[in-house]
């Protein structure tokens, strides 16, 4: 079998610096991977129907993956300091969204 001759390239990586071109260059790794749309909306796939064929159910778990792959793409495209601090920003706002839900009466709940 021969070789296609194309291997896929790696994603461009934000060190902190450069983000407009970095932008640029990661739009068109996800576009590349048809992660754009998914990344720019966030839209999931509804519930399969009933009785779907095998090909629907194979197309709706290619969907329902791809939010997973743009993530992970995302991930590999920043340096391990724009991770943390990403990773960091995420604990601090899950832990005010946890605030905000207090349940009437626990108003005492605090995070952290």
């Amino acid at each position: 079998m021969a070789s296609s001759g194309y291997s896929a390239p790696t994603p461009p990586v934000f060190s902190g610096e450069g983000y407009a071109i970095w932008a640029v260059k990661m739009k068109a790794y996800l576009k590349a991977f048809d992660l754009w749309e998914v990344t720019e909306t966030g839209r999931q796939p509804g519930p399969l129907r009933e009785d779907p064929t095998l090909a629907q159910i194979k197309a709706h778990c290619e969907e329902c993956t791809k939010g997973f792959k743009a993530l992970s793409c995302i991930h590999a495209s920043v340096s391990e300091v724009i991770f943390t601090k990403i990773c960091m920003k995420a604990k601090l706002f899950q832990a005010v969204l946890v605030k905000d839900e207090v349940p009437p009466g626990e108003e005492g709940f605090t995070v952290g």
